[in-house]
C-alpha cells in the first residue's frame, strides 16, 4: 500500500496527545497493582463460574459457564498477552528487566491458548501496528465481515472443537510442541476442576475456547474490517466502537482501538482518557467514522469509509501526483508508530 501524500496535522496531534498518558510516565507500583488486580478478578470470576456448577443442571451450566470462561480467556488475551506484547503488563524501572518479565509472562499465558507468543505477539503484533491489514500482517491480514464472518461464527458456535482449525498460530512451525505444552499446562487444571466440581466444568472450559474464538473474530471485524485496509495511512485503519455490553465482551477497553493504534504505549486503563483528548482533536466531520455506535453495521461490512468530500481532511491533497512527505513517518516508524515520550 502507498503512503498518503502527508499525514494530517490533526492526526500527528492525536499521536502526541497520548504521550502524557504513556506507560513510561506511569508509576510502576501503581500500574502493576492495577494489572495484578485485573488478573485477580479474572481468576475469581473463573472460580465463581466453576462453583456455579452446583446450582445449574449440566445442559444449562455448560453453555452458560462456557460463555463466562470465554470472556475470561478473552480478558487474559487482552490484559496479559496483548499488554505483554507492548511491554506494558509489568512495568519496571529497569526497562530491560521489564522486557524480560513481560516476555516470560506472555510466553506462559500463550501456552494456555496454544499460542506462539514470540512469533505471533512479541514480533507479529509489532508488525500489525506498523502495517495493519497488509500482506505481512500475521494478525489481521484479512479481517472478515458480513456473510463470511457470520458463517465462521456459526461454525464456531455449532461445531465442537472447531476452534482448533482457526488457531492463528497454525501459520507458524512447531504445532505439535505447542500442543504438548498446552496440554501439559491444562492437565492439572482439568484434573483439579473435575475432581472438585465434576466433569461439567472441564466441558465448559473447552466450550470457552469456542467462545473466545467468536469474540476474537467480532473484535477483528470491528477494529479493522469493512474496507479499512484500503486506507493509505496506517493510523487511519482502525476504529473505536461502542455497544451496550462492551465492558463484558470487549474487556479492558480493547474497543478503544483507534486510540490504541494512534499511540500503542498508552496502557489500557488510560484509553478512555486518551479517547476524550483524541475526540476533541479529530475534525468533527470525521468523528462518526472513527468513533461510533454502529456495531452491527460494522460487523456487516457496511460502515462506510470517509467519503471523497472529506478526504482532504485525511491528508489526501487535491493533487494526486504530489510528492510524498517521508518525514511525517520517520519518527513513528522507528518506534512502531509512536513517538518516544520522555
Amino acid at each position: 500500500m502507498e503512503k498518503p501524500q502527508k499525514r494530517p496535522a490533526w492526526m500527528r496531534e492525536v499521536v502526541t496527545a497520548g504521550n502524557d498518558l504513556h506507560a513510561m510516565k506511569k508509576d510502576p507500583l501503581r500500574h502493576n497493582l492495577i494489572n495484578g488486580f485485573g488478573t485477580l478478578v479474572l481468576v475469581l470470576v473463573s472460580l465463581l463460574a466453576m462453583m456455579l456448577s452446583a446450582a445449574l443442571p449440566a445442559a444449562l451450566y455448560i453453555p452458560v459457564a462456557g460463555v463466562i470462561f470465554g470472556v475470561v480467556y478473552f480478558g487474559v488475551n487482552v490484559l496479559i498477552i496483548h499488554e505483554c506484547s507492548h511491554n506494558m503488563f509489568v512495568l519496571s524501572a529497569d526497562r530491560e528487566r521489564g522486557k524480560r518479565l513481560n516476555r516470560a509472562v506472555g510466553v506462559f499465558a500463550g501456552w494456555l491458548f496454544f499460542t506462539d507468543y514470540i512469533r505471533h505477539w512479541e514480533k507479529g503484533h509489532t508488525i500489525h501496528h506498523l502495517r495493519p491489514c497488509e500482506e505481512d500482517d500475521p494478525q489481521d491480514r484479512f479481517p472478515i465481515t458480513g456473510w463470511e464472518l457470520y458463517k465462521r461464527l456459526l461454525i464456531l458456535a455449532l461445531i465442537p472443537l472447531s476452534f482448533v482449525a482457526y488457531n492463528p498460530s497454525k501459520q507458524y512451525p512447531g504445532q505439535l510442541k505447542r500442543a504438548a505444552i498446552g496440554v501439559a499446562v491444562w492437565a492439572p487444571i482439568i484434573a483439579a476442576s473435575w475432581a472438585v466440581f465434576g466433569w461439567v466444568v472441564p466441558a465448559a472450559l473447552v466450550v470457552g475456547f469456542q467462545v473466545v474464538s467468536i469474540l476474537n473474530y467480532l473484535k477483528k471485524a470491528q477494529e479493522h474490517g469493512g474496507g479499512l485496509a484500503q486506507e493509505p495511512d496506517r493510523l487511519l485503519r482502525s476504529r473505536t466502537y461502542f455497544y451496550p455490553v462492551a465492558v463484558v465482551f470487549s474487556p479492558f477497553n480493547i474497543n478503544y482501538h483507534f486510540e490504541h493504534h494512534a499511540n500503542f504505549s498508552v496502557p489500557w486503563y488510560s484509553l478512555p482518557a486518551y479517547h476524550k483528548k483524541a475526540r476533541e482533536i479529530v475534525p468533527e466531520p470525521l468523528r462518526p467514522y472513527y468513533f461510533h455506535h454502529e456495531y452491527l453495521s460494522q460487523l456487516a461490512g457496511q460502515k462506510p469509509l470517509p467519503p471523497a468530500g472529506l478526504r482532504a481532511l485525511m491528508g489526501e491533497g487535491p493533487e494526486p501526483g504530489a510528492p510524498k512527505r517521508e518525514e511525517d513517518y520517520e519518527a513513528e516508524d522507528a518506534l512502531g508508530g509512536v513517538p518516544q515520550a520522555v
